[in-house]
């Protein structure tokens, strides 16, 4: 990730803590025949992998979101089945040397393969350069709710 790119990132961060709004983020679950898709996170021992997902852009639903993110991150087009639910958390952030607390909203949605939009490439247009993400992966279900920290963590289900 590159410094300016961070830099604008902990700017928007430090905008949404001095205003005390949540930050609002979109994961997907996305089924592909009996498995499903992830990403590989080469730093994270302990959560070996990641939900596809994002942020909410500004005039963004959440549905129109995560499509979009996951076209990004997986360069697939996929069918969105329900929510999951919603998760709450906090993340620190740092900022022109403060260091403050964002509060994050995501809902995580359980969505289905359609197809590959782009030759089958993985985050399209440098979605992941200089990133500890190194690819996907297919993982049965019980795969899922054991090492993917969403699942493991808030307890939420696939069914």
């Amino acid at each position: 990730m590159s410094n300016s790119y961070y830099n604008n990132k902990a700017k928007k961060m430090y905008n949404l803590y001095i205003n005390n709004l949540p930050c609002k983020k979109v994961y997907a679950a996305v089924k592909k025949g009996d498995k499903f898709v992830v990403l590989k996170d080469e730093k994270n021992p302990k959560w070996k992998y990641q939900l596809s997902g994002g942020g909410v852009e500004d005039g963004e639903d959440n549905v129109s979101a995560i499509k979009r993110e996951i076209y990004e991150e997986l360069n697939m087009n996929v069918k969105v089945i329900k929510s999951l639910g919603i998760i709450n958390y906090v993340a620190t952030w740092e900022f022109e040397g403060k260091k403050f607390d964002v509060k994050y909203e995501a809902e995580i949605f359980l969505t289905e393969f359609v197809c590959y939009l782009n030759n089958n490439k993985f985050g399209v247009d440098g979605e992941f350069d200089n990133s500890a993400i190194s690819g996907i992966a297919e993982i049965s279900k019980f795969e899922m709710l054991e090492n993917v920290s969403e699942f493991k963590k808030h307890n939420i289900l696939l069914d």
